[in-house]
This record gives structure tokens, sequence and C-alpha cells, in this order.
């Protein structure tokens, strides 16, 4: 019995020193790629150090425990160096709404896999959206839910392409596509990602610009770092108040999106809401989990005020839906 109380004393020790030290290795994600991988597990590092912490307290003595304290300590504060300022922020109340000239929006991944329509129409019904902008919106997806949404949704554009470059966006406010290539029309092309880029003019109230797409996964890292780039070009041209969403297929807590998000000037709306897997694929069939990875995400600029944001009702899809709602702040008169 002593023997097996070691043997897991011992495991023990060596896990709370295994997530310390990927918790360091993560701090220097800005510098290695391949390190930056890590920070996407954020979310179990920080309990896993603050829990490794206890266990070192409890299973170790003397000049070893005031070691592995040390150690254990400074992987805790690299994780908490990320993960605790997106808690606060999370905590922060939003502008009230004003009492007109907002528009509500849903950014949904339906799932390749998912041909429930039914369940996505249900959904979007209940929060009832203005704007919605899909991924993962493939041919077999748009075949059953266009007609659903033609009647409540007349201004729409669809983009298909390759792997990742199947989006779309449906609207109740006319909205003018910008064309700049990134939308094909051909499933053949070997373009993996694609957007839309959409220009908004409301009666009443100001334009802005809403830009969706879908990002491929970090690994290779190098991929997913192009893309970003190649984003934040097309951002860079985008004048006025705009609206960035979809599926990045990367956490918050990545020095990729935190720098995609800070080079560009803009604000991550979507703060602690996980979206990500509702279903895998495990013991030969799709399963239901629960939601852990926050990969879904709203950003904006340029005077864009976001009043409330959530996660929409399940579809049959992996993906949770955002829906937010925001106005647009009247442009600031130019100085004489």
């Amino acid at each position: 019995m002593t023997s097996l109380l070691n043997v897991v004393r011992t495991c023990l020790v060596l896990g709370a020193l295994l997530a310390a030290t990927l918790a360091v290795a993560a701090l220097f994600g800005f510098a290695f790629g391949a390190l930056d991988l890590l920070n996407h597990a954020q979310i179990f590092l920080f309990p896993g150090t603050l829990l490794g912490l206890v266990i070192l307290a409890l299973a170790l003595r003397g000049q070893a425990r005031r070691v592995a304290l040390i150690y254990s300590f400074v992987g805790l504060a690299a994780s908490a160096n990320v993960m605790v300022p997106e808690l606060i922020s999370g905590m922060q109340v939003r502008p009230a709404p004003p009492s007109s000239g907002t528009v509500t929006m849903m950014t949904h991944n339906l799932f390749g896999m998912n041909y429930e329509m039914a369940k996505v129409t249900a959904a979007i019904a209940a929060e009832d959206p203005d704007i919605i902008v899909l991924q993962e919106y493939f041919g077999e997806q748009a075949t059953d839910l266009h007609p659903r949404l033609l009647a409540d949704y007349p201004f729409f554009t669809r983009c298909r392409g390759g792997k990742r470059a199947n989006l779309g966006l449906y609207s109740r406010i006319p909205f003018e596509q910008v064309q700049d290539g990134a939308c094909p029309n051909n499933a053949y092309v070997t373009d993996r990602t694609g957007h839309i880029l959409a220009r908004f003019q409301p009666d009443g109230y100001g334009a802005f610009s809403v830009l969706t797409t879908h990002m491929d996964w970090p690994l290779p890292v190098e991929r997913q770092r192009a893309q970003l780039v190649g984003l934040s070009a097309v951002v860079a041209e985008v004048e006025g108040p705009l609206i960035v969403a979809g599926d990045f297929n990367s956490t918050p807590w990545s020095y990729a999106l935190r720098d995609f998000v800070s080079s560009n000037g803009l604000v991550r709306e979507t703060v602690n809401l996980v979206t990500y897997p509702l279903r895998w694929f495990y013991f030969g069939a799709w399963q239901d989990t629960i939601p852990f990875l926050p990969l879904d995400h709203v950003m904006t600029r340029g005077g864009v005020v976001v009043h409330e944001l959530h996660a929409g009702r399940r579809t049959a899809s992996d993906h949770l839906p955002v829906v937010f709602t925001f106005s647009v702040q009247p442009s600031s008169p130019l100085p004489d």
C-alpha cells in the first residue's frame, strides 16, 4: 500500500511540474510559433498550475519542496499573465443601447456535417438577428437553409470555394459587397480560406462594414499566421466602422490572435465565451460534448459599440452561434 501511495505521489508531483513547464514554455510563444500552440491550452494550464502548487506543497518536504514551489509559482504566474486579464475584462459592464439605431447580428459555423437546418432556422428565429454570417456553409446546407431564410433576409451573398472558403451573409439591411477576389464562386479553387466584406448604409444611422471569414487550424503554425497577415492587409484598407466576425480557429490566449487584434486596432468583444466543441468524433460516432474553447470571435473598430453579446442556442453544429447587438457612433466632426 505504501509503494502504491509513493507511485501516486510521484505521478502527481511530475504532473504538477509538467504543467508549470508547459506554462513557462507558452510564455515564449511570441518568439517560437510552435510554443504558441501551448497557449491554446491555457484554459487547462491555469487551473493545472494552481492545482500543481497545492500538490507540491502537500507532497514534498524540505529543500525539494521550496525549489518545486518556486518553479510551480513561476508557471502559475506565466499562465495568470494571460488568463487573469481575460477574466477581469469579462466583468466589465457594457454600455446601454440607445433608444434607436441598434442592429443585432449572429455569426455561426454550421459544421460541414450538419444537415439539420431546421435547428439552425429555429436558433436564428429565436434571436431574430438583422444580419447573419455563416461559416462552413456548403452546398448541402445552402440547398436547405437558403429557402428558409430568403423571405426574412432578402439581401444575401455566398462564397463557394476551398475547404474554409464556404461562407454566407444574409441581411434585412441592404449592403454592397466589396468584390476583392476573396469570395470565390468555384468549389475547385485552391484557396483554403476566403472572406466576405460588405458595406452597409442603413437609413437613419451610420454606415459600417462587416467582414466574415474562417481561418485554418493553428497547426501547421505558419499557415494560419500567413492567413492572419493576409487578413490584416484587407482590414487595413477598410475605412470607417468595422465588424470582423467568424470562426478564427484560434483562442484569444495565443500570441497570433492577440497580435492580429492589436496590430489592426480592433477590440475583441468575445471575452470568456466558449463556443467549441459541441460535438466530437469518438467511439466510432459523433458524440455531444461540453464546449471549452473560444474559437468564434467578434471584433470591432471605429465607433462600433457592442451593447450585449451572448452564445445562441445549440444547433446540430459543433459550434455555438454568437449573437450581439451593436450601434454605430456618429462620426466626430472634423476640426476647422
